[in-house]
């Protein structure tokens, strides 16, 4: 049953996110990490173990000159306390969207609202609500995983099964180096 209202909760949050991508459709513009000043993170705060690795993006963006900010989401219903946002860390639990995902904390929408230049989506399986933040965001260049939402992402990196953010990391900012680079 809960399956059920989970799928048409979906479905609901989805039309809702179609018709406001349509009203307010974001600017799309090529980046790498030469063109780019600013950067949003998005990323699966559930595993504590991910917060290296976003804390080792960030140092290697602020050495491009990239001023980057991350927000983790944690599936749960309520925060710990081990998370605390500051100017470079918001998080976001399932109890700050409402029943179907609309974002209820300022900090979130602050995040979703900032026509970031490159927007990493840093996760190995993609909970609805990560695809939502994604799908909202005004940035103008997104770069995950492939498979997870190619409706989501500008630029997109093909990993095998066993690898994990660490390696989505380190390959998107390669490419990105690469990238109009000649």
């Amino acid at each position: 049953m809960s399956n059920f209202i989970t799928q048409i909760r979906e479905k609901i949050a989805l039309y809702k996110l179609e018709s406001q991508l349509k009203k307010e459709p974001r600017k799309k513009r090529l980046h790498n990490l030469k063109t780019a000043s600013t950067a949003g993170i998005i990323y699966d705060a559930t595993n504590e173990a991910n917060h290296k690795i976003i804390k080792e993006l960030i140092k290697e963006l602020k050495e491009e000159s990239i001023t980057a900010e991350a927000l983790g989401f944690i599936d749960k219903k309520k925060r710990d306390d081990n998370y605390i946002g500051d100017r470079t860390y918001s998080f976001a639990c399932r109890n700050d969207f409402s029943f179907f995902y609309s974002i209820k904390k300022e900090a979130i929408q602050a995040f979703i609202d900032k026509p970031f230049n490159l927007l990493f989506v840093l996760v190995d399986e993609q909970p609805f609500a990560i695809d939502y933040l994604g799908q909202l965001s005004k940035a103008e260049f997104k770069a995950g995983k492939a498979g997870l939402d190619n409706d989501l992402y500008d630029f997109m990196i093909e990993l095998n099964e066993s690898s994990g953010i660490a390696e989505l990391k380190k390959q998107i900012i390669h490419y990105l180096k690469l990238l109009n680079n000649h």
